[in-house]
């Protein structure tokens, strides 16, 4: 008989669940409930399941990490999850290496129940007497890992091949062709939260497991930011490797948009290549961003072709004229003047061919820019994030598109209130922050991804101060008042305000007060 462990935070679901089928005449025993996760883990460890059921959506450790935890324990535990985000249906493929099935609280079936726990019996029993060391599947991807670390680090190729042989990988053949997947942000964006990219990867990462399982020679690696393929072949006049490998990319691609609902995009060498080849083409592209000007799907038909790209700096503060016209668009309202400007600032980095991080630091300084314009509007940290990861500029314009058009449609919401002042809350908060630091305009411009010049011109336009004159009033003002109320000496107060001794200290305090410290604090006891 095979023992099942129940985690629910809804008690009553523990009951239904108890209830709703014949568990002994399944062959099944209960031998533990909670509606803890925490104290799930102690269970774990005295009753040692079988078969888990558990909630995703758990106080504390939520049910993805507690599997992650068992599995590591008892490698070969079966696990089912449920939830109740019936459009979550991105995790019946997310969870394939986790779980055995993935089933949704207010559809759930005495019959459905039955079925996946038949289904993780029967591996269960298909297991029963292999002693493997690799049959934890989260064991299984960290060997992965490890591989194409090898390959990456260009490792003799006779003990990498041995490696792969070692963990399960077959690689008969000595040529290969590579894909990088990597996900679109501005479809990313309009269903998931940041918070839920690793998930996503992990999804396309199973995916392409599970189609790998009928492609012979082709081997998946969950990156960071990315999913890595190998496609280990030999040169064959029955069969087109090249035309194999885009089949298997399509599908996974295909597969994406239908269960995640995002657009992959893919980058393809089709240029034959032995194993200690593959890891300079590989930092060639993902440091590069070698597709960064050619769209969503990129093919690299000759790997040693790309070493002669070349892209060009980006000029400082090279889109900080289209602040104002992007900012009046979004005044009016205008979508279409939105798009125009876009369209013009694409073609410009396109003419130009600009390093992508440049310009993806450059519209993080334009968003800043047009976000100082708006008093009651924020741009999501978020989008600043995706825009250093994208990989193609139509995605970068995209996901600008996409904040600016949320603005124009929060401002329809809450009116119009522009203002001429930029956030002076958060560079006074930052400035508390670091008041034992030499602040300098540069550090604040970086702090609020703005261009440095573009920052200086636009605060001493709406303050008429330089910033540097700024942060020594501020700090000033509580001098006078630390003065006032403590008898603090004047050294650890100019240490203690960023001043690196007591002299500049006075010095700065008199030109901005009228008078020295001491001829201020003399002047202050007198009149108590």
């Amino acid at each position: 008989m095979y023992r099942v462990m129940l985690i629910d935070d809804d008690v009553p679901m523990l009951k239904v669940l108890q209830q709703m089928i014949d568990w002994e005449a399944n062959n099944l025993q209960i031998v533990g409930t909670t509606y803890s996760s925490v104290k799930a883990m102690h269970m774990f460890e005295e009753v040692q399941p079988d078969i888990l059921i558990t909630d995703i959506g758990l106080p504390q450790k939520n049910g993805i990490e507690l599997a992650n935890i068992f599995t590591s324990i008892k490698p070969d535990i079966r696990v089912i999850f449920l939830t109740c985000h019936e459009d979550f249906h991105f995790a019946q493929q997310a969870l394939k290496l986790k779980a055995d099935d993935y089933l949704i609280k207010d559809q759930l079936t005495a019959e459905q129940l039955e079925q996946s726990l038949e289904k993780s019996v029967t591996i269960l029993k298909s297991r029963t007497g292999l002693i493997r060391w690799k049959t934890s599947d989260y064991n299984s991807q960290l060997f992965r890992q490890d591989l194409l670390k090898r390959v990456i680090d260009r490792a003799p190729s006779e003990m990498t091949m041995a490696y792969a042989s070692q963990i399960g990988v077959t690689w008969n053949y000595p040529w290969f062709l590579l894909g990088i997947v990597n996900v679109q942000f501005s479809s990313f964006d309009q269903r998931y939260k940041q918070s839920e990219y690793s998930l996503i990867m992990y999804a396309i990462y199973n995916i392409a497991l599970e189609l790998a399982e009928t492609c012979e020679g082709i081997t998946p690696f969950l990156e960071k930011d990315n999913i890595t393929i190998l496609y280990n072949f030999r040169l064959n006049l029955a069969q087109n490797e090249i035309l194999h490998f885009n089949n298997f990319l399509e599908q996974l691609c295909s597969q994406c948009i239908h269960f995640l609902k995002i657009q992959p995009t893919v980058v393809t060498v089709t240029d034959k290549m032995e194993l200690d080849s593959i890891g300079a083409v590989y930092q060639q592209i993902i440091q590069n961003k070698i597709e960064f000007y050619e769209g969503s799907d990129y093919t690299v038909t000759d790997a040693s072709r790309n070493a002669a790209l070349m892209f060009q700096p980006a000029p400082q503060g090279f889109l900080n004229s289209f602040i104002s016209q992007l900012g009046q668009a979004v005044i009016k309202q205008d979508l279409d003047s939105i798009r125009g400007i876009l369209l013009e600032i694409a073609d410009n980095a396109r003419e130009l061919m600009l390093v992508p991080e440049d310009f993806a630091r450059e519209l993080s300084f334009m968003l800043r820019g047009i976000e100082l314009m708006f008093s009651n509007l924020k741009f999501e940290e978020d989008v600043f994030h995706y825009l250093t990861l994208s990989r193609s500029l139509s995605d970068s314009i995209a996901l600008v598109e996409r904040k600016l058009i949320q603005m124009k449609e929060n401002r329809g919401i809450q009116g119009a209130n522009v203002t001429q002042e930029p956030k002076l809350q958060v560079i006074q908060q930052y400035i508390e922050q670091h008041l034992a630091d030499n602040i300098t305009s540069i550090d604040m411009a970086r702090h609020l991804y703005l261009n440095p010049s573009y920052f200086s011109r636009y605060f001493k336009r709406m303050t008429g101060a330089t910033f540097t004159d700024y942060v020594h009033q501020y700090k000033m003002k509580l001098a006078t008042k630390m003065l006032k109320m403590s008898n603090q000496n004047l050294e650890s107060m100019a240490i203690g305000l960023g001043y690196s001794d007591r002299t500049y200290f006075s010095k700065v305090f008199k030109k901005y007060v009228g008078l020295t410290p001491s001829e201020f604090k003399a002047k202050h006891s007198a009149r108590k």
